[in-house]
């Protein structure tokens, strides 16, 4: 876990320590009201208390140790350090293709004259690219991969107008869309919805274009998950059940959508109709089983239909495994939580450790559902678990689970395991390796 601010430290610490704030005043001889101060950052420590914290708790120099200045290490330099980087840091729009905006003044790309199999080529780079981007962003914050993630929509920026043929131009915008809907993944796991949206939008203005309405109809699904984590149940099921009515959705983007939308209804209340979205779901991913070539219809009808490489996923490549996950996620929002514990418990076991972004998700699920449940015995080895296998991927939709756990961790307090258990949680909730949002 990433360093913890030093009013968490002390927090956790006291609770080891089986003491109260006023207990800790008659050690350290600061006011109750102003140890709570500091606790929760309202007040800035200052090194004498530290010290006598250190000794009153048995810290050993931690709490002192959290407030010496930290002089970071300078990185060896460059030539190529010096130079200027071109990354955008919001979604461009002026000048890119399908925004129907001018073109900046940017010198224009050459390609070899004799040599035509140099789109093929640099389509290939950029497939894998955004396959190793994938499978980075399993284990590192969104911030640097989403930074990867620019400048390679820089590039591709620039090379569909210089693309020899109309069909290498949609092969080039059918990647930047899968790059933009990439990028809308890493900004909204970061916490900024609204850079979010941006990505989304221009996701799905590229892929129609490029002729990929399956994946423009998922980025209804994307904006559905956004609704999601707001809680606003109505707009989860009128984006999912938009995304399930488009007739050229394919029968996995609408066992998406029908996922998607089994979450809405749960959140609504509504269990019937959840259930009969989670059948439906299922269905469509076993009329699913065993395509694995994707057809692209062209943007151009008379250039007929394109097939698409397999590394270019919409979506989780997961999908057949999500059933019980969701419906675990689903029965705790229907006030199920012991039915839930035990699903999603089942769920996680059929999800590789490779995911590991979804299996925090659904493991936050997990002991949310288990301390709701009351058996909060089992929730302590979850949570070590948890905070662990998550460190360092800084994600906003596992800390919107952990919230609602520090919320119930709160009712329970009188139970001394509880309390440093909430105190855990509340710190990574504040990890100092996690970025802001704006």
């Amino acid at each position: 876990m990433p360093p913890l601010r030093f009013g968490h430290a002390l927090q956790l610490h006291r609770i080891r320590a089986g003491l109260s704030l006023s207990g800790l005043s008659d050690l350290v001889h600061f006011s109750p009201s102003y140890l709570s101060r500091v606790e929760s950052g309202d007040r800035t420590p200052s090194p004498q208390l530290a010290r006598l914290c250190d000794t009153a708790l048995g810290a050993d120099g931690e709490l002192a140790d959290l407030l010496a200045p930290r002089v970071p290490r300078a990185a060896p330099t460059s030539a190529a350090d010096k130079s200027p980087r071109a990354v955008p840091s919001s979604p461009r729009t002026e000048g890119a293709p399908g925004s129907g905006q001018p073109a900046p003044a940017v010198c224009p790309v050459a390609l070899p004259a004799v040599d035509d199999g140099e789109d093929v080529r640099s389509v290939a780079h950029f497939t894998g690219h955004l396959g190793e981007l994938r499978r980075l962003a399993q284990r590192v914050s969104p911030t640097p991969v989403l930074r990867q993630a620019g400048g390679a929509i820089s590039l591709l920026e620039s090379l569909a107008p210089a693309a020899r043929t109309p069909a290498a131009r949609d092969q080039y915008l059918e990647l930047l869309a899968f790059y933009c809907e990439f990028a809308g993944w890493m900004a909204q796991e970061s916490g900024n919805h609204t850079e979010a949206e941006r990505w989304i939008g221009r996701t799905e203005t590229l892929a129609t274009e490029a002729g990929a309405h399956d994946l423009a109809d998922h980025t209804l699904i994307r904006r559905a998950g956004l609704a999601l984590y707001q809680g606003n149940a109505e707009s989860v099921v009128e984006y999912a059940a938009e995304a399930g009515r488009r007739g050229h959705g394919s029968p996995r983007i609408r066992a998406l959508a029908a996922f998607r939308e089994a979450q809405g209804l749960a959140l609504a209340g509504r269990g019937k109709l959840c259930a009969a979205a989670l059948d439906r779901a299922g269905e469509l991913l076993d009329a699913t089983a065993g395509t694995a070539a994707i057809t692209v219809t062209a943007a151009r009808p008379s250039e007929g239909s394109r097939s698409r490489s397999p590394a270019l996923v919409i979506g989780s490549d997961l999908a057949v495994r999500l059933g019980g996950p969701v419906g675990g996620w689903c029965l705790y929002d229907l006030g199920r939580p012991d039915e839930a514990a035990e699903v999603i418990r089942d769920g996680l076991g059929q999800l590789p450790h490779r995911a590991a972004r979804m299996r925090a998700l659904f493991t936050a699920r997990l002991a949310l559902s288990l301390a709701d449940a009351g058996e909060l015995d089992a929730v302590v080895p979850v949570v070590d678990g948890l905070l662990k296998d998550s460190e360092g991927l800084c994600s906003d939709a596992v800390r919107t689970q952990l919230r609602q756990l520090a919320i119930s961790l709160r009712r329970r307090h009188t139970r001394p395991a509880m309390r440093e258990l909430r105190a855990r949680v509340t710190a990574a909730l504040s990890c100092t390796g996690c970025v802001t949002p704006s």
